[in-house]
C-alpha cells in the first residue's frame, strides 16, 4: 500500500503557511468538500478525540462545540477547569425521549466566560453530564415507544423526531447564537448521543491512535455506517434519514523517523499502521466524501509535553510558546519546540474542513 503522498505532505505543510494550504493542484490540496457541522468519533477512547474538538474549535470563529461524552473531558477544556452550572446536554435531549417534559432555554454558553483564550472568539459550548451514560437506555426506551404507536404514518413520525432531536436542537441554537459551524465530541461507544450525533452532521472526524485496537475500532464504525443489521442502519429503517460521510481520518500519536536526513518522515511502525488505515479506507470509499484515500489521512503527532500541558491547563495547543513554564501536579514542566509542529498540524486539519 503506498504512501508516499501522505509522507511527502508532511515535508509539505511545514513549510508553508497555514493560507496556502489551499492552492489547487498541490500536494497540500486534499480537494475536500467543505461542510459546517463535524462529529469527533470513534468507538475507542483515549485517541485524541476531546483534544482534537477543543483544539479545532479554537481554530474557528463563530462555532458552537457540543460535548456529548459523558467523561467530560472537552467541557473540561472549554470550562477552563471551573465547575459548570445549568442545562446540560443531558437535561436538552431528555424531552425528546420523556415529551411531557418542557424545553430547557439558554442551552449554550459563552466559552469566552470560562476560557480566557476564547476571548473574541464568538464560541459556545454545551456542557456534558455523567447523566449521558444513562441516555442509550432512554434513548431505545423511546424508540420502542416510537414503534409501539399503532398508525404506522404516525409510528415513523415519532421516530424520526427522536432520532433527529440532536439536529433540531443544533439548528435552533445556531439561529439563536448567530453562529455557523458546529463541533461535537463523542462517547467512546455509538448508543444514545453518539448516535445522535451521527444524524445530526454534515461529516465525521476519525481520529485513529497507531494502534491495532483502533484500526479496529475504525472498521468497526464503517460497519456501523453501513451494514443494514447494524443499529445505526436498522434503528433509522426505510425512514429515509441521512448518513454522514467521513471527512478525515487523523491518525495520532505518530512518531517520526529519526535517521539522518529523514525529516518529517513517520518511523516503520508509523507507516505500518499509515498503510492499514488506508487499506481500510480504499476498501470502503463509499462512507468517505471523496473517492481518493490518500485526501482523508492525517498523520500527527502525540503532542507530547504540549498535549499533556494544553490538557491539564485548559489551553488552546496555538497558545503554547516554546519554552515556556508551567506547574503541573507540583512538578515544573515546559513546552518544547514540537509544540510548533503540532500547530502546523491542527492549522492543516483545520483549513482543510472548514
Amino acid at each position: 500500500m503506498n504512501i508516499d503522498k501522505i509522507i511527502a505532505r508532511q515535508a509539505a505543510y511545514y513549510a508553508n503557511d497555514a493560507q496556502l494550504f489551499q492552492t489547487r493542484g498541490s500536494i497540500l490540496d486534499l480537494s475536500l468538500p467543505k461542510f459546517e457541522k463535524y462529529a469527533v468519533c470513534n468507538l475507542r477512547g483515549g485517541i485524541g478525540k476531546s483534544t482534537l474538538t477543543f483544539n479545532l474549535a479554537y481554530d474557528s470563529q463563530n462555532i458552537l462545540a457540543i460535548d456529548t461524552c459523558p467523561q467530560g473531558n472537552s467541557t473540561a477544556f472549554f470550562s477552563g477547569g471551573q465547575a459548570v452550572t445549568g442545562v446540560t446536554m443531558y437535561d436538552a435531549l431528555l424531552p425528546y425521549t420523556m415529551p411531557r417534559m418542557s424545553f430547557p432555554s439558554n442551552i449554550a454558553l459563552p466559552v469566552e466566560n470560562y476560557n480566557q483564550y476564547f476571548e473574541g472568539h464568538n464560541s459556545y459550548f454545551v456542557p456534558s453530564s455523567a447523566n449521558l451514560y444513562e441516555f442509550p437506555t432512554l434513548l431505545e426506551g423511546a424508540l420502542a415507544q416510537a414503534r409501539n404507536i399503532p398508525v404506522v404514518r404516525e409510528a415513523e413520525r415519532a421516530k424520526v423526531q427522536i432520532l433527529e432531536s440532536l439536529k433540531s436542537l443544533i439548528e435552533r441554537e445556531l439561529k439563536k447564537l448567530e453562529v455557523s459551524r458546529v463541533i461535537i465530541d463523542t462517547s467512546p461507544f455509538f448508543s444514545g448521543a453518539t448516535q445522535l450525533s451521527w444524524h445530526a452532521v454534515d461529516a465525521l472526524i476519525v481520529p485513529v491512535r497507531t494502534d491495532q485496537q483502533s484500526v479496529d475500532s475504525l472498521e468497526l464504525l464503517l460497519d456501523l455506517l453501513g451494514n443494514p443489521n447494524r443499529a445505526f442502519m436498522r434503528a433509522m429503517g426505510d425512514a429515509g434519514l441521512s448518513i454522514p460521510k467521513i471527512q478525515m481520518v487523523v491518525v495520532t500519536h505518530c512518531g517520526w523517523s529519526t535517521a539522518p536526513g529523514a525529516r518529517n518522515e513517520p518511523n516503520n511502525q508509523t507507516k505500518i499502521y499509515l498503510k492499514k488505515v488506508k487499506e481500510l479506507i480504499s476498501k470502503n470509499m463509499q462512507h468517505f466524501t471523496t473517492n481518493d484515500p490518500d485526501n482523508h489521512i492525517v498523520p500527527v503527532d502525540d503532542f507530547l509535553g504540549s498535549g499533556r500541558i494544553a490538557s491539564a491547563k485548559q489551553i488552546p495547543i496555538k497558545c503554547l510558546r516554546p519554552n515556556q513554564s508551567f506547574t503541573i501536579n507540583g512538578q515544573q514542566v515546559e513546552v518544547n519546540s514540537s509544540v510548533e509542529k503540532c500547530q502546523k498540524q491542527l492549522s492543516f486539519i483545520s483549513q482543510s474542513i472548514w
